[in-house]
Order: C-alpha cells, then structure tokens, then sequence
C-alpha cells in the first residue's frame, strides 16, 4: 500500500483539491484508491452547514484523479524499496574533502565527470561553497540539515549541471566507442552487484540511479566504474593521463519522491542538453543501445513527459450520500483507449456499498 506522499509523487494535484489518500492495488488496466472523508474539509462549510454532505462532483473528481495517476504509468506498488530512507542505517563517509552518506542496500543519485568538463576557477568556486557548507556544520558540532543538504545537491544539479550541458573539455563520449565502454560498464555487473534503474552517458559526464545489492558499498562500485572506463577509454582513444574528475557527486534517495525525481532527470538529460537521438540512455527493462546490433537504429531518448487531463464525463450515477468520517473506495477501469484519449470506468463505494458510477474520457497533453 502507498502513501499520501506517493500519491503527490505521481499528479500535481494538492490540497484542498487533492480527493486520493493512498493507492492500495494497481494493475495495467485497473487501479484501486481510498480516500478518507474529514469533517475541516472546505467545501463542508457550505454543502451543507449542519448537514455536510460531499459533493458528487468531487466523488467523480477523485474518480479523475485516480485514473489520471492508472494512465500515469507509474506503479508505485512495484517500485524498488528505498532502504536508503531508513535513517538509523545511514553511515557518513569521507572521501577527498567532502562527506558522502551511505546506507547498506542503499539507493543513489550518482554523477561523475571527466576532468577537463568544467573550468578550473569555476569547479573550485563551486568546491570552496560546498566545503563551507559543511565546515560551517562540523564548527558547530552538528549534522547537516535537509536545506544545507539540499543546498549541496542545488549546487550540482543546477550550476554545475549548465556547465557541463554547455559541451565545455574534449568531451571523449561524443564518441560512440568511449560512450559504448561506459554504458557496458554500467550494465555489466547489473542485477549482480547493483540494480540499475536508470543511466545516461553524456558527452562529458555520466547519470546513475541504482540500488546497490546487499555487502556491495558505494565507492566501492563507482570506483570500478571510473577505474575500468578511465583505463579503456584512454587505449581506444590512443591518449594517457587522468580521464575522470577524481571527487564524485552522489545523493542518498530518501523516499520515492526523489527517486522518481532522479529517474526522470537522468533520462531526460541528453534532451535538456539538446541532444537529439541520443542512444547512450537506459532505464530498467529497456534494451539499452549499447546491446542493439552493428548498424541498428539505436533507442530513441524518453519523449517529454506528458501529464494527463480530464476531457469530458460521458456519464454519471449517484446512488448514495458520503459524509464526514466515511472511507471511500475508488476502482478505476480502462475500457478502450482512441489515440491520446482513454476511456475509463469509476466506481466509488463507502462499506460496500456503491454511492457513484462514473463514464469519463482523461486524455494526454504535454507536461
């Protein structure tokens, strides 16, 4: 069973508007929510004062929203467990001049670059803030609090991220040969020694999400990593000398809401470079282009993600009330699908008793 915060993870919606608590069986074609009905709700103030009643609008509202979280695609019931979420498990380690946080099994936000991707000043302009950050924490003998943490990742994934989108350094992985050597590198010891969920190879920087299996530690998998593709790529490219930044950036995913926001930064960011066609992407259960044929069209890069929105009710059948303090059960069915629109069938029930049936059409657009 999922939670509120997995919920938000897949639609936009949010309170008041938000008529779905949790998410307790998911399949292809059907998807079972609930909801509990509370007495502060605003719409009670006015429907009806003394006699709150729920509006059977917001019944088929909470239809919409579980069947645009079905058509989402996204099954959280399925989702890899996060072990790295459980904090008593999270170990802090030091390597070069800045802490990385570890927990056994744990899942990551991985990146790492090559050695000439960014300026010298300015890497060390970016260095210097994240250093302070935690200095300023170990001067005042504490931990790092979420906001220094997440100040530490913004530094990354936004600053950093610009500079080596923009193509600076020789860039070695425009080059399929280099850029195959990683990608095989990554998939090697895949569902051995790590679960893969998604990777990219840029041209001068590498995206990970995994999971590491059980006694295998982080640094001790990246470390192979670099060490086996720093070592190829200079043979294949005929060169000599330091291939990769030594310090690597890596994030330990605490919930499902980062994880699916990692997943979807790293699939997305050969697209965000304005890389078009790029083949050096992959995520779980794909067959990633470094495994496709010689002479094969290679993947095509994850589309832009498309969020889905409700078109039209075709029909609707109230056949009961729903007051403060009820339980409902939302089941939604997908019926047929007629290009981006998709009909689908609701039902809301409250102790087994069905108070609405409802005929609805959700259609795609893009996000």
């Amino acid at each position: 069973m999922s939670d509120l915060d997995d919920v938000k993870s897949i639609i936009p919606h949010r309170e008041p508007f938000l008529f779905v608590d949790r998410i307790i069986e998911q399949g292809e074609s059907r998807i079972v929510t609930e909801r509990t009905v509370r007495a502060d709700e605003p719409h009670f103030q006015g429907h009806y004062p003394g006699s709150p009643l729920m509006p059977g609008v917001l019944l088929c509202e909470a239809c919409f929203q579980t069947g645009a979280m079905l058509l989402s695609g996204v099954d959280i019931l399925s989702a890899p467990v996060l072990r790295a979420s459980r904090p008593q498990s999270v170990q802090i380690r030091w390597r070069g001049r800045l802490p990385h946080w570890e927990a056994e099994e744990g899942t990551y936000f991985v990146t790492w670059r090559l050695a000439d991707s960014v300026p010298n000043e300015v890497s060390e302009a970016i260095r210097a803030e994240r250093e302070d950050i935690v200095k300023t924490a170990e001067h005042l003998k504490r931990t790092l609090t979420d906001s220094e943490m997440d100040r530490l990742e913004q530094l990354h994934t936004v600053r950093l991220e610009e500079l080596l989108n923009a193509g600076h350094g020789a860039c070695y992985m425009k080059d399929d040969r280099c850029a195959r050597v990683v990608a095989d590198a990554l998939l090697h010891f895949d569902g051995e020694r790590y679960d893969l969920h998604a990777w990219s190879v840029m041209p001068n920087h590498v995206h990970v999400v995994f999971q590491a299996k059980a006694g295998q530690g982080l640094a001790q998998i990246v470390h192979a990593w670099k060490s086996l593709t720093a070592k190829e790529c200079n043979r294949v490219l005929g060169r000599s000398g330091t291939f990769w930044m030594d310090e690597s950036f890596d994030r330990l995913v605490r919930d499902e809401t980062e994880f699916n926001r990692y997943v979807d930064y790293t699939l997305r960011n050969p697209a965000a470079a304005g890389l078009e066609d790029w083949p050096w992407v992959g995520c779980a259960g794909e067959t990633p282009a470094s495994q496709k044929a010689a002479g094969e069209t290679p993947a095509t890069p994850p589309a832009t993600p498309r969020k889905p929105v409700l078109t039209r009710i075709l029909e609707a059948k109230f056949r009961g009330m729903v007051r403060p303090g009820d339980s409902l059960h939302i089941e939604v069915e997908q019926e047929e699908k007629m290009g981006d629109a998709h009909v689908m069938n609701g039902k809301v029930s409250v102790a087994g008793k069905n108070v609405l049936r409802v005929k609805f059409i959700v259609a795609l657009i893009e996000a």
